[in-house]
């Protein structure tokens, strides 16, 4: 089988450090980058001056915002806002049994608190996203896409389902994952807790 698609590569990244969830009079979402992660979000950029790129996507979420903020403005170029970027939401209240509900989301796929999203659902919307950035770029290029440690981790998931609670929970800010599709499938290439494929 044969596609009309070129490749096309995506630099998927996890936003830079943020502030704390719980920081007073920050809601979640719109919880920006520390100093640290600032610097973070520059040292990656840095380090990605070498890589031509075509188009850089972000989650709304204000740490995933300026995380790729900081890399597009090297490359003049605009940080277009995608909502189904955002972060999988476990629950709609605070709660302090977060860790178990995230450990049991991972075993139980349609797992959900009321009116939260189950890792399936999300990861449904995640890669859905990738599918339509696909469609969107039939002549290839790289894309670089901001997103979140949850969402992230069900993509790689999707693609490598060994991936879990721990991967998640083991991921860094920031972290980088590269994914390629060669007009036909979706494929990991490297990345955090991945070997580099050639």
């Amino acid at each position: 089988m044969t596609s009309s698609l070129a490749p096309l590569d995506v630099i998927l990244v996890r936003h830079a450090e943020p502030m704390p969830f719980g920081t007073r009079e920050v809601l979640d979402d719109d919880r920006p980058l520390t100093d640290a992660g600032r610097a973070a979000a520059q040292e990656l950029a840095a380090e990605l001056d070498g890589w031509e790129i075509s188009a850089v996507y972000s989650s709304p979420y204000e740490r995933a915002v300026e995380t790729m903020t900081i890399l597009a403005d090297r490359r003049g170029l605009e940080v277009q806002l995608l909502d189904d970027l955002r972060e999988r939401r476990l629950s709609v209240e605070p709660t302090e049994a977060w860790r178990d509900s995230l450990a049991r989301s991972w075993t139980d796929a349609d797992f959900a608190l009321p009116g939260a999203e189950s890792g399936r659902d999300a990861q449904r919307r995640a890669i859905g996203t990738l599918d339509l950035l696909r469609v969107r770029h039939p002549d290839g290029g790289r894309l670089v896409i901001g997103s979140h440690g949850n969402l992230i981790s069900l993509v790689l998931q999707a693609l490598e389902p060994g991936v879990g609670f721990d991967f998640h929970m083991a991921m860094p800010t920031p972290a980088v994952y590269r994914l390629t599709h060669d007009g036909l499938r979706w494929r990991i290439m490297g990345g955090h807790g991945f070997e580099a494929v050639d």
